[in-house]
Order: C-alpha cells, then structure tokens, then sequence
C-alpha cells in the first residue's frame, strides 16, 4: 500500500520526520502523523471431524495459485474471531466454531505492507465446500496426502496448530 504523501486533513504535502521513537510522516502545516499501523487480517486454521486439515488454492494475488489455510482482512468494528469465521464462510462456504487462538503474528508483505495476523483453530460444522472467486479449489486433507502449502506464515500455524494438539494428547 502506498503511504501518504499529503495530508488528509489540509492537503499539504508531507514531510519525515523522527517523532515518538520512529521516522513518520507529519503534516508541518497542521500537526497531523501519519502512523503506519498494520492491517489486521485472521486467519482460520479448519479441521472437520476427522482431523484432516482444510486447504484452499488461492485465485488472487499475494500467493496466486498456491495453497493456503482460508483468510483474509477484518473488517472495520469485527472481532478476530468473526473475521475469521466470515472468511471461511466467504470462501468455502462452511461454518464452523472457534476452538482457541493458535497465535498472533506480525509479517510485512510487499503487497499491503504491514500486516497483524491472528490465527484460530476452527471446527468445521458440515463439509460442504461451495468455492468463490477468491479459490481455485478446496478440500480437507489428512496429514500425509495434503497439497504442498509453500506460505511461510501458513506453515508455522499448521505447524503450531498440530503441536497444540499432539501435547494435549500426550
């Protein structure tokens, strides 16, 4: 995303500035600061009832084409947690529950910039995947037969998501 160069409040052009610790942008005329905060996106971590993973291939940019656990932005006023299960829904059409946080995490991308993720454990409720325009495909995966997910962040939630579950069994 492109960072202001003017200011929203009177138009004048911005300059840089070490204001609070950081380089910012700030507006000389009126005072305004641009604080360059991330954007918070969820993501859902689906399981269905016999623990095989759901994976979506992505239709659109960032990661076209490849594989992916079901996510997106959240909305202005929503809560992670019904981010995340609209995002799902969105996508593949399933409903589900969230069971509990897997983790936050904050990733920059050359697409959209600075990014928060947060990612839950889901249960789907019903296995009826109707796709959107934002999916080539979906489906649930068990463990050894998954599509290769080549997403770093994608990968460290399964990850933490199956040593979560391995340490309760245990």
């Amino acid at each position: 995303m492109k960072p202001y160069a003017y200011c929203p409040i009177c138009g004048k052009e911005l300059a840089p500035s070490f204001l609070e610790g950081r380089q910012r942008m700030v507006c000389l005329e009126c005072g305004w600061i641009h604080y360059s905060n991330p954007l918070p996106v969820a993501i859902a971590c689906t399981l269905n009832a016999q623990g095989e993973l759901l994976l979506i291939r992505r239709a659109h940019e960032p990661a076209f084409n490849e594989w992916a656990l079901p996510g997106g932005f959240l909305e202005s006023g929503e809560h992670p947690e019904e981010g995340c299960l609209r995002e799902l829904k969105e996508e593949t059409s399933l409903e589900g529950r969230v069971e509990r946080l897997i983790g936050v995490y904050h990733r920059e991308s050359t697409m959209y910039g600075s990014l928060l993720a947060v990612a839950y454990a889901v249960t789907a409720s019903h296995e009826d995947i109707r796709i959107n325009h934002e999916v080539f495909e979906a489906g649930f995966y068990p463990v050894e037969r998954m599509p290769e997910v080549r997403i770093p962040l994608h990968l460290q939630i399964i990850r933490e998501h199956r040593d979560a579950m391995e340490s309760k069994r245990a």
